[in-house]
C-alpha cells in the first residue's frame, strides 16, 4: 500500500504547469500516458480519485495566486522586432522641380512599415555621345523623410533615380527606376553682342544645343534702390530681346533657361550701359569682295580683290533720337568712305551722292590726303598732310548736326548742320585693299562734348601733320582756321 501511494505521488508531480520541455511547450497527457522531456516512454498511470482531486486543489491555488494580485495570467512572449519595409514608389518627375544642377525626388511607402531611414541612389543615364565603356559615378545618399534635392548634377542630362528603405531588421528591395531630366544649362549675356541706342538696347545671348521652351531676361538698374525688384521678360522664344531703357545709365541683366522639366539658375550679370551707342555689322549686307570678321566689327578689302563698284557694308539701324557716337580705325587703307544714310537708301547708289546719304570720302594725293565730304554732291574738301588713323562720327538728332573728328587730335574735320528725321545705318565702304575696324560703346568723349560750333564749309581748307591749320590769312576763328577761299553756312549748299 505505501508503495502504491509514492508511486502516484511522482505521477501528480509530472504533470505541473512550472514543467517545460526544451520547446517551451507544457507537458501534455494523452489517453493515460504522460510523455515527458526526460524519456520517450510512455508510463502507464491508472487515475484515481486521490489524483483528480489533487489537480483541482492546484488550479484553485494559482487562481488564488493571481487574483490576490489583482492580476490574469499572460501567455509567456519573447521579444518582437519590425518586418522588413516594403519597397518604396518613387513619385515620377514633376515639371519645374528642376534645375541646371538639382533634382526633387518624392516617393510613397507602405503606411505600416517601420523605418529609420532611406537610400537613394543616382546615376546618369548613357548619353549616345559618350564612348562605349565609359564610366558612369553613381551617387548615393541617406536622408530621413520620403524626399530629398539631388545636388552637383549637369545640366540637360537625364539621370535614373532609385530608392530602397531601411530599419533595424533589414533593408527593403530597391524601387522600381525612374528617369528624372535637367534643366538647360545656363546661358551667357555678352554684353559685347547687344545693341544699345540712346534709350533702348538690344540683349542678345548665347543658348545651349539642347531643345528650349523659352528664357527669361531680368534687368536693373546698376545702382538702384536697396529692395527694387527686378524688371522681368518671361516666355521669350528666341536668343535676343529689345528693351526699352533710360540714357545715360547702367543697367545689370540675368538670364535664366526655362524647359518643362526647370528653370536654370540666374546667369552672371552682364552690364549693359546707354552711356554709348553699341552696333554691329550687318554681315548680309555686305559686298562679296568684302571680309567680315566673326564679331562683326571688321571690314577687310583683299588686294586682289576684283572690283566693278564700291565694296560697302552698313550697320544696325540707329534710332532717329538721342546722340550716337562711334569711331572707326583705319588700318593701311588709302582709299575709303565713312558715313550715314537712311533706311530708304538704295544700295545701287554711291554713298553721299543722293539726299538721304553723308560721307566723308578719303583719298590720296601727291602731297596729302584729301578728306571729301558728300551731301548730294562735293560739299567741301579738308586736305591733311597726314593720313588720319582714328576718326570718330558723331550723329546728334537733339541738336540736329553731323560731325566728323579727328579723334586722334581730338579735332573737328567736319560739322553739318541738317534735321535728320529718319533713322539711319552707319556706312562704310573700301576701294583700295586695307582693313577699317568699328569702335562702339565708348562713352562720348570730353572732346565732343565741349561746345562746337555747327557749320558747313565749301572751298580748301589745309590740315598739317602738327594739326594746325594753315591759310593764307593764318586767321583763327573758334576751332579752324579758315583760307580766303573758305565760307559759312548756315544751311548745307548743294554742289554738283
Amino acid at each position: 500500500m505505501e508503495e502504491a501511494e509514492k508511486e502516484n505521488t511522482t505521477e501528480l508531480q509530472l504533470v505541473h504547469p512550472d514543467i517545460f520541455d526544451s520547446t517551451g511547450r507544457a507537458e501534455t497527457q494523452q489517453t493515460g500516458c504522460l510523455e515527458t522531456a526526460h524519456s520517450d516512454l510512455p508510463y502507464p498511470m491508472n487515475k484515481t480519485k486521490q489524483q483528480e482531486l489533487a489537480q483541482v486543489d492546484l488550479d484553485n491555488s494559482i487562481m488564488s495566486y493571481f487574483s490576490d494580485k489583482g492580476e490574469q495570467p499572460q501567455p509567456v512572449q519573447q521579444d518582437s522586432q519590425p518586418g522588413v519595409p516594403q519597397t518604396p514608389t518613387v513619385i515620377p518627375q514633376e515639371p519645374n522641380l528642376a534645375t541646371s544642377t538639382s533634382i526633387a525626388v518624392y516617393w510613397a511607402v507602405n503606411d505600416g512599415d517601420t523605418i529609420n531611414c532611406f537610400q537613394v541612389y543616382c546615376m546618369e543615364e548613357p548619353q549616345a555621345r559618350k564612348g562605349v565603356g565609359t564610366l558612369v559615378e553613381e551617387y548615393r545618399v541617406t536622408v530621413k523623410e520620403s524626399h530629398c534635392i539631388l545636388e552637383d548634377l549637369e545640366p540637360d542630362r537625364c539621370y535614373s533615380v532609385w530608392v530602397m528603405a531601411v530599419n533595424c531588421t533589414g533593408c527593403s528591395l530597391p524601387s522600381e527606376k525612374a528617369i528624372f531630366k535637367m534643366a538647360s544649362a545656363i546661358s551667357t549675356i555678352k554684353a559685347e553682342d547687344c545693341t544699345v541706342c540712346w534709350d533702348t538696347a538690344t540683349i542678345r545671348w548665347h543658348a545651349s544645343l539642347a531643345v528650349m521652351e523659352s528664357f527669361t531676361l531680368e534687368y536693373c538698374q546698376q545702382h538702384s534702390p536697396e529692395g527694387e525688384s527686378l524688371t522681368s521678360f518671361a516666355s521669350i522664344k528666341r536668343p535676343e530681346l529689345k528693351v526699352s531703357l533710360e540714357p545715360n545709365v547702367n543697367y545689370f541683366f540675368y538670364l535664366r533657361a526655362v524647359n518643362p522639366f526647370g528653370t536654370s539658375e540666374q546667369s552672371e550679370a552682364a552690364l549693359i550701359s546707354t552711356k554709348g551707342t553699341q552696333f554691329r555689322l550687318l554681315s548680309d549686307t555686305a559686298h562679296p569682295a568684302l571680309q567680315i570678321s566673326p564679331d562683326a566689327t571688321v571690314i577687310r578689302l583683299p588686294e586682289k580683290a576684283k572690283l566693278t563698284e564700291f565694296p560697302s557694308i552698313l550697320g544696325e539701324l540707329l534710332p532717329a533720337r538721342g546722340r550716337h557716337y562711334w569711331e572707326t580705325v583705319v588700318s593701311a587703307c588709302r582709299s575709303y568712305r565713312i558715313g550715314i544714310c537712311y533706311k530708304a537708301t538704295s544700295r545701287s547708289s554711291v554713298l553721299g551722292l543722293s539726299d538721304t546719304s553723308w560721307c566723308m570720302h578719303c583719298f590720296p594725293t601727291q602731297t596729302s590726303f584729301l578728306y571729301r565730304f558728300f551731301h548730294i554732291g562735293v560739299m567741301s574738301d579738308v586736305h591733311v598732310t597726314e593720313h588720319l588713323a582714328r576718326i570718330g562720327i558723331l550723329l546728334d538728332y537733339s541738336d540736329g548736326r553731323l560731325l566728323f573728328f579727328n579723334a586722334e587730335r581730338e579735332l573737328v574735320l567736319f560739322a553739318i548742320r541738317h534735321k535728320f528725321t529718319d533713322a539711319a545705318h552707319p556706312t562704310f565702304a573700301l576701294e583700295k585693299a586695307g582693313v577699317l575696324t568699328l569702335h562702339t560703346g565708348m562713352e562720348l568723349p570730353e572732346f565732343v562734348n565741349k561746345q562746337i560750333p555747327c557749320f558747313t564749309l565749301s572751298g580748301k581748307l589745309t590740315i598739317t601733320a602738327s594739326g594746325g591749320r594753315e591759310g593764307k590769312r593764318g586767321v583763327r576763328e573758334g576751332c579752324l582756321v579758315f583760307t580766303d577761299e573758305c565760307y559759312m553756312h548756315s544751311s548745307p549748299p548743294h554742289h554738283q
